[in-house]
């Protein structure tokens, strides 16, 4: 059995703090609503949601500054084209079950059918709603629609609508037993036996049907993911690679990150705040996780970057459960039976809300895969992942230690500790996928080849070789560029016992060349660290030239058996702006520094 909590902040909330972080009332929602009536011809934008769920600070008294997050990570890319979820299941494991009977989870105005269509549990668990599950599925799905009323045209609420408002939802619960002291509220207790059934289900499918996103908001102590739940969501993630796996990082602050989140076979979440959401949030985990080796049965102590993206998760006001189950039974002044439909908490901080957030995003991404028929690969979660982390926005102070030596830019960590490959921009991460213009969605065949100047590819790289790519066009004069690769660690799933293992983890590099006479002629940047599974670049490039991007597999990690796989398949994606031309007088500067460093194409770490 494992102690394990919800990655939320202030999900544990004082007693007499709790009153102070519920309002709204279904009244104070009309005012939110927003009518299409508004205007005679709205722009396709208006048409759909396109607010979410709040950040703030709110504060009902004086009136908050008000930012909504879907907006402000670019879910609007989706929207407009009217890609709100509709062909998506998300699920969502956690201790409780999300409550169905809130408000936001309302879609009997839209001819949809309801928002959670399944509940699942092992034996044992308990099954309760919960507080937290339910305020994780509004930032998951929240449909927040207000029907028409008098002079008032029917609408979604600003304060209702989640990421993917039309998926549908899967609630899995996990906990046999809550905390009951005040002080621990929303901890809860569980077992490999009530978690991996629930996992199974939603990675294999029930009825014929499998999720699209599984989201965790949840941790416990598992420092190298060596736990039987950890194992098993990594072989089953493998195992279903259209089944994308999205996990909170944690809320322990400089302290590494915690499970689900430290597994290898998905997309684990910190949290940013502060301005513009670009700061990394102060409770945010981070730090290098362990390593641990099952062939030579070794562990190395802080070695691995397990954040892959950032969210924002601080702030948000989000869909209040107060029902006398779950996790906040020991608030008995609190809880009331029924709970109101209309109420939710505020300045809701987490890394909870961050993984969902994300997690929705993927929905939508997938939602579009299916509506603009993109390649069959592309649900594939190496190359969701790939494409999140190369469009990803740099957060404040971010850095994965790549520097200058003996001419090339190197990395061996990777990802930034806290924020991984930045902020989420699904604005970019959209056009990087979708996009028919300039833009490379898979190419044929798994060796390589030519590619525009964004785009992504599922590709394979034999044992000892290499896959190169090169850009059809020379980079006319400065340019930023990004570069993410990932790929999985191998397992293996027993259904009988519910059991699972690792037995493969391959090496592999990415570096990006300049090319002369279609020879990749000097090598300009790798990453090449050697405990993880992703790879990602993030620099300048100040000479214009024609550039290609190479993918390595020099050797294995480890591997069972006495013959290593001869290959392994990965989703690479890539980014690259062309710099503005600077004014005269920068251009002078210039001139003199490249006089001062002529002998080197010149290349600089961005952060």
């Amino acid at each position: 059995m494992f102690k394990a909590r919800p990655v939320a902040r202030k999900a544990a909330v004082k007693p007499d703090r709790l009153f102070g972080e519920l309002c709204l009332a279904a009244a104070s929602l009309l005012w939110l609503v927003y009518s299409p009536a508004a205007a005679q011809t709205p722009p396709i934008s208006t048409l759909v949601p396109r607010g979410g769920f709040l950040t703030g600070p709110y504060d009902p008294v004086n009136g908050g500054d008000f930012q909504f997050v879907n907006d402000l990570v670019g879910g609007g890319i989706f929207y407009r084209s009217g890609f709100l979820g509709d062909s998506t299941v998300i699920g969502n494991v956690e201790a409780g079950h999300i409550w169905i009977n809130h408000d936001v989870f309302d879609r009997s105005g839209l001819g949809l059918g309801p928002a959670v269509t399944q509940q699942i549990s092992a034996p044992g668990v308990t099954g309760q709603f919960d507080f937290h599950a339910t305020m994780v599925g509004h930032v998951l799905a929240g449909t927040g629609y207000v029907a028409a009323s008098g002079t008032n045209a029917g609408g979604y609420t600003y304060l209702g609508v989640g990421m993917a408002p039309h998926a549908q939802l899967w609630s899995g619960a996990i906990a046999t037993a809550y905390a009951t002291g005040t002080s621990e509220i929303g901890s809860f207790s569980a077992t490999p036996q009530s978690t991996i059934p629930v996992f199974r289900q939603f990675f294999q499918g029930i009825s014929g049907t499998a999720a699209d996103v599984i989201n965790s908001s949840y941790g416990f102590g598992d420092p190298a993911a060596t736990d039987p739940v950890s194992v098993a969501v990594d072989a089953l993630a493998a195992a279903n690679p259209l089944v994308t796996f999205v996990a909170a990082a944690g809320n322990d602050a400089t302290a590494a990150v915690s499970a689900p989140g430290n597994v290898y076979n998905g997309v684990t979440v910190g949290s940013v705040g502060g301005t513009a959401f670009r700061t990394p949030s102060a409770f945010s985990s981070r730090g290098a996780v362990d390593f641990f080796d099952p062939v030579s049965g070794t562990t190395a102590v802080g070695v691995r970057a397990a954040v892959d993206i950032a969210a924002p998760g601080e702030q948000h006001v989000l869909a209040a459960y107060l029902g006398p189950t779950g996790g906040l039974v020991p608030l008995a002044d609190v809880t009331e039976d029924p709970s109101p439909s209309d109420l939710f908490f505020v300045n809701q901080d987490g890394t909870s809300f961050a993984s969902p957030t994300v997690a929705g995003g993927v929905a939508l991404m997938k939602d579009a895969a299916r509506g603009l028929q993109l390649p069959a690969t592309a649900p594939d979660t190496r190359v969701i992942k790939s494409v999140l982390m190369a469009t990803a926005t740099a957060t404040n102070g971010w850095t994965n230690g790549l520097a200058l030596a003996n001419g090339v830019l190197r990395t061996t960590q990777g990802l930034d500790w806290a924020t991984g490959a930045g902020g989420l921009n699904l604005e970019g991460a959209g056009i990087n996928y979708t996009s028919t213009l300039g833009n490379t969605r898979d190419l044929a065949g798994f060796g390589g080849g030519g590619i525009e100047q964004t785009g992504w590819d599922f590709g394979s790289v034999a044992l000892g070789g290499s896959t190169d790519y090169v850009f059809t066009a020379p980079f006319s004069g400065p340019t930023d560029l990004q570069v993410a690769l990932s790929w999985f660690v191998n397992g293996s799933f027993d259904d009988e016992t519910e059991t699972a293992t690792r037995s493969a983890f391959a090496n592999l590099d990415l570096q990006v060349w300049s090319v002369a006479n279609d020879d990749f002629d000097s090598l300009i940047a790798e990453s090449a660290s050697l405990y993880n599974n992703a790879e990602f670049l993030r620099f300048s490039l100040d000479d214009g030239g024609l550039y290609g991007l190479r993918v390595l597999l020099p050797g294995m990690v480890y591997h069972a058996g006495e013959t290593p796989p001869a290959s392994e398949t990965y989703g690479l994606s890539w980014n690259v702006v062309i710099v503005p031309e600077p004014a005269a007088g920068i251009l002078l500067a210039a001139a003199l520094g490249l006089i001062a460093g002529a002998c080197h194409r010149r290349r600089t770490p961005r952060g």
